[in-house]
């Protein structure tokens, strides 16, 4: 939300180096006006959010191992999409399965597609 200080993690950067590869005119850190959210990754001219979703955005694995994610999370996306933005999700447990440049690349195009 607004005033609030803003860290930006190795997995953010990992993802923003990646997605620059693929699409340009992603902003890091856009903020929205509607909501006071900040954006991890934004195309205003789109209305395209991706998310960086680190453990924090996620309950504990269920009994099948399956991650939820949490109700501010859940909250943030839904208040997103109200305003107008198609919120993509990229998920830790996703990206550390990459194991090269190529493999992030083919992922986030696919989620852009």
């Amino acid at each position: 939300m607004q005033n609030t200080q803003v860290t930006i993690s190795e997995f953010q950067r990992s993802v923003a180096a990646a997605l620059a590869a693929v699409q340009h005119g992603f902003e890091e850190e856009h903020l929205e006006p509607r909501t006071g959210y900040s954006l991890d990754l934004a195309l205003p001219s789109s209305r395209v959010a991706v998310e960086v979703d680190g453990p924090s955005h996620f309950l504990l694995p269920d009994g099948r191992g399956v991650r939820k994610p949490n109700g501010p999370t859940l909250l943030k996306r839904r208040l997103l999409t109200a305003a107008g933005w198609r919120v993509i999700s990229v998920p830790f447990y996703e990206w550390n399965g990459f194991a090269t440049a190529s493999e992030r690349h083919t992922y986030l195009q696919r989620l852009l597609g």
